[in-house]
């Protein structure tokens, strides 16, 4: 409803706008046709004054004519102009502005802060904090440095001592499967897309599930 709201604001305001280009346009004309008039009576005048003939006086009225008419449509183009450089330079206001939220959204995405064990019902169960890592060890162990570690889970069976990692680059976190038995998978926040992966990472974002083997675990 927020954005609804405000796409009919930024529509109000882009009418207005136009209505006042369009007000100003006319007055600019207004000040022309005064001036034509002017130039017409005063031309009117020197004719009678100096007692021109009536063939001069003709080519006088037409060409102030040409004059008033080559003006009409010289502020016809004019405002077209204006109003076709306005929705350009709208346009390209409004793409940057839409760029920039979607670079926030990009960003916060990215920025992921916990990972955390959820049971079948989607309830969370442990939390891990990633602080300042850039790597994490997934799997189980009591003995080699596993950073998050996953043997009390009731699925324990299917994980791998070493199942997987999570890396941080400039880009984000990925995820890669250390070449475990039952194997690792993604599950998208985006559109619930699920992906088995394979020898390469995949890149994690906030919001998406990690399956290790059958144990899921939600990435924030």
């Amino acid at each position: 409803m927020r954005f609804l709201k405000n796409w009919r604001l930024k529509r109000e305001i882009k009418k207005y706008q136009k209505k006042e280009m369009r007000k100003s346009e006319i007055k600019e004309r207004k000040v022309n046709y005064i001036f034509w008039g002017i130039v017409l009576i005063a031309s009117f005048g020197l004719v009678y004054y100096f007692h021109f003939s009536k063939e001069i006086l003709i080519i006088i009225s037409m060409m102030i004519m040409g004059f008033v008419i080559a003006d009409l449509f010289y502020y016809s183009w004019k405002l077209k102009r204006d109003l076709i450089m306005y929705e350009k330079s709208q346009f390209v206001r409004d793409s940057r502005i839409v760029k920039s939220i979607e670079d926030k959204r990009e960003q916060s995405r990215n920025n992921i802060t916990h990972v955390i064990l959820k049971n079948e019902e989607g309830y969370d169960i442990k939390t891990w904090p990633i602080g300042k890592a850039n790597s994490l060890i997934i799997g189980k162990s009591a003995r080699m440095r596993v950073d998050i570690n996953l043997g009390d889970t009731a699925y324990s069976s299917l994980i791998s001592k070493r199942h997987a990692i999570l890396n941080k680059s400039d880009t984000g976190w990925f995820v890669e499967d250390l070449g475990s038995l039952n194997g690792t998978g993604i599950q998208r926040y985006a559109d619930n897309r699920k992906i088995k992966i394979g020898n390469a990472p995949v890149k994690v974002q906030s919001g998406d599930i990690i399956y290790i083997s059958t144990v899921a675990l939600l990435v924030k």
